[in-house]
């Protein structure tokens, strides 16, 4: 089994969460635009937003691995839902794709998750709402920020 790559993992997880119902358009860390139209909406976006790397010893985890370090990977996932406008509509829209991922990322109770056999294991640390300026403070969206912990080795 090769060493998995940051680019494999955004992929794996643009790719599932892209199927949650009502999404329109996804991109993965390298397919980033500097604009989004209203018929990307509603949009996601998956980033790398930083890494570890276990120190090979100590844990049982490790150990029965015959020295193998663990990869403890954080993944951003954005969702843009509106673009702000009225707060109820907004929010309304922001809830119903909320709602679609959370679905997606529950059908990940069985391995492969995401379709990668590298991820061992997943947790969603936070999933918050949030207020995007995208790129300037002219271009305000409602969206909410999932935030990925991917154990993989």
């Amino acid at each position: 089994m090769g060493t998995v790559t940051i680019a494999q993992i955004c992929d794996a997880i643009e790719s599932t969460l892209g199927g949650a119902t009502g999404m329109n358009r996804v991109q993965s860390y390298d397919e980033l635009t500097e604009g989004i139209a209203a018929a990307d909406l509603p949009l996601l976006q998956v980033y790398w937003e930083s890494l570890g790397i276990d120190p090979g010893g100590g844990t049982d985890r490790t150990a029965f691995r015959g020295g193998l370090r663990q990869k403890p990977f954080v993944i951003h996932a954005d969702v843009y839902a509106a673009r702000r406008h009225q707060l109820g509509q907004d929010n309304e829209a922001l809830v119903n794709i909320v709602d679609a991922m959370i679905d997606v990322i529950e059908e990940q109770d069985t391995k492969p998750y995401f379709g990668l056999a590298e991820i061992k294991s997943f947790s969603v640390d936070s999933i918050t709402r949030s207020l995007f300026l995208y790129p300037d403070e002219q271009n305000k969206f409602v969206g909410a920020r999932f935030v990925f912990t991917v154990w993989a080795y």
